[in-house]
C-alpha cells in the first residue's frame, strides 16, 4: 500500500494494482498488446482508456520517486495518476485525452518536447547529420528517447506512435498521412532478421536500402556506417518489433507493389527506440 496523500491509496496487493480514492476502491489492468488502461469499480463496471498507462509500470516508477508521461505529452506524478483513474472511472470507452480532461481547470505540472525529431535539434547528432547525406534513400528514421522506463510491447507501440506523430506531419504539424495506430499489430523478432540478407521477392531492411524503386549506387560501406551511427554499441542490446503496415494510408504506395516495412528497435545500451519506416512506389 501507498498513501499517495489523504484522499488517494495506490498500491499493489498479491498481483493487483488498485487505486482508492475516499475509500472506492478501483482495480487496474491493461491490455497486454495494446497499451489500454482497464479501471474497475467496486460494482464491477469497467472504464477502457485507451493510450494509457500499464499501471505495474506505472506504480514502479511512483515508488522511485519517478514521473511518468502520457503519449499527449503530460507529466504525471502519483497524484495526478490517481486522479486522472478517479476522474475517469464510469466512462465507459474513452481516450486518454477524455481522461486528461481532469486536468483542465489547473495549468499543466508540464508538457515534454516531443523527443521524435527529425531535424535533430543538437548539431553534433551523429546519425542525423549523417543520413542527410543520403537524400536518394526511402527509409525514413525516427530516434525517440524511451521516457516510460521500459521496453515491452506497449513501449514499442508508444514510440511507434510518437514516430508517426512527427514523420507523418509537414513542417507545420499539419497530417500529411491519415493513420490509425490502434490498428497496429507487432510481433517480436530476432535481431539477425532485422538484419537479413536481401530476399527475393520479399522486402526487407536490407533490400529497402539497397533497392529502392529507381536506381540507387549505394554500397555495403553506406549501410553499414549508417547503422553503426544508429547503434553505435552494436546489436547486442537491441530488441526489434515488427508491426504491421495496414493503420496509415503512408503504406499504402508500398502496398501496390514495391512493399512496406516498420519497424521498432530498442537499444537498451541507450534506453532509446529507433522507428524504421518504408514505403514508396515510382
Amino acid at each position: 500500500m501507498e498513501k499517495v496523500n489523504e484522499r488517494y491509496i495506490f498500491g499493489k496487493e498479491n498481483d493487483d494494482v488498485y487505486v482508492i480514492a475516499d475509500g472506492k476502491r478501483y482495480l487496474l489492468t491493461c491490455h497486454p498488446y495494446e497499451p489500454c488502461l482497464y479501471i474497475t469499480d467496486e460494482n464491477g463496471q469497467k472504464t477502457t482508456v485507451h493510450n494509457a498507462f500499464d499501471p505495474t509500470v506505472v506504480l514502479e516508477c511512483f515508488r522511485k520517486e519517478q514521473t511518468v508521461t502520457s503519449i499527449s505529452g503530460i507529466e504525471y506524478d502519483a497524484k495526478d495518476f490517481c486522479e486522472m483513474v478517479e476522474y475517469a472511472a464510469g466512462m465507459g470507452n474513452i481516450g486518454i485525452e477524455i481522461a486528461e480532461e481532469v486536468f483542465r481547470n489547473r495549468p499543466k505540472k508540464k508538457e515534454k518536447a516531443n523527443k521524435a525529431v527529425w531535424e535533430s535539434d543538437c548539431a553534433d547528432d551523429v546519425f542525423y547529420s549523417l543520413i542527410k547525406g543520403y537524400p536518394d534513400c526511402v527509409i525514413d528514421y525516427c530516434i525517440v528517447e524511451n521516457e516510460h522506463l521500459s521496453n515491452d510491447y506497449n513501449s514499442h507501440w508508444l514510440a511507434l506512435a510518437i514516430a508517426s506523430g512527427k514523420l507523418f506531419a509537414d513542417d507545420d504539424g499539419e497530417a500529411v498521412w491519415n493513420c490509425n495506430i490502434g490498428k497496429a499489430r507487432g510481433e517480436k523478432i530476432d535481431v539477425c532478421d532485422l538484419f537479413s540478407s536481401i530476399e527475393k521477392g520479399r522486402l526487407n531492411y536490407r533490400k529497402a536500402f539497397f533497392y529502392p524503386p529507381y536506381e540507387c549506387s549505394y554500397s555495403e560501406k553506406d549501410f553499414d556506417l549508417i547503422n553503426a551511427a544508429l547503434f553505435p554499441n552494436g546489436t547486442k542490446g537491441l530488441e526489434v518489433y515488427d508491426w504491421t503496415t495496414d493503420w496509415s494510408d503512408y503504406f499504402d504506395e508500398g502496398h501496390e507493389w514495391w512493399g512496406t516495412l516498420c519497424y521498432t528497435v530498442y537499444d537498451n545500451t541507450l534506453d532509446r527506440f529507433c522507428v524504421i519506416l518504408a514505403s514508396a512506389t515510382d
